[in-house]
């Protein structure tokens, strides 16, 4: 059994993960740079990954995962449409991506360096989020 530091990385790891996938699926058919949906797809893929393994793990520990609400998800699929509105080309996106996955850093960064009693998985999880999001960050430059 994991404390509780362990188990709130994972729980932000995961929500920070499914954001992604919330994010990406509403922008992805809207963009034309076959690459970049290449890129984005990869991503996506990344973020199921991470969150299916910080869920499992919470799971293993008879921990609750607490799932977006629906209005959570609706609201984020709202700012994400009427972002695209009237601006919806691939720089844009791109844009828009690097925007959401640099506040993931940050957020995931300042709880790994605040979590120094964490568990090896809980926060090796983590730092896998934020080493795939920095390398995401620097794929969707080329598409400025």
């Amino acid at each position: 059994m994991i404390g509780n530091v362990d188990l709130d990385l994972l729980e932000k790891t995961y929500q920070n993960a499914s954001t992604g996938i919330i994010a990406i699926e509403e922008v992805i058919d809207k963009v034309t740079n076959e690459k970049m949906s290449i890129d984005l797809h990869r991503h996506l893929r990344d973020y199921q990954e991470i969150a299916d393994r910080s869920k499992q793990q919470l799971e293993m520990n008879n921990a609750k995962v607490k799932e977006k609400s629906v209005y959570d998800r609706m609201m984020m699929k709202g700012n994400v449409k009427m972002n695209t509105l009237f601006q919806s080309s691939d720089s844009h996106i791109a844009q828009m991506i690097i925007q959401g996955s640099t506040m993931g850093v940050t957020q995931m960064t300042k709880l790994i360096h605040e979590s120094k009693n964490s568990d090896g998985i809980s926060k090796q999880i983590a730092e896998e989020f934020v080493k795939k999001e920095e390398d995401n960050i620097e794929t969707m430059k080329k598409y400025l």
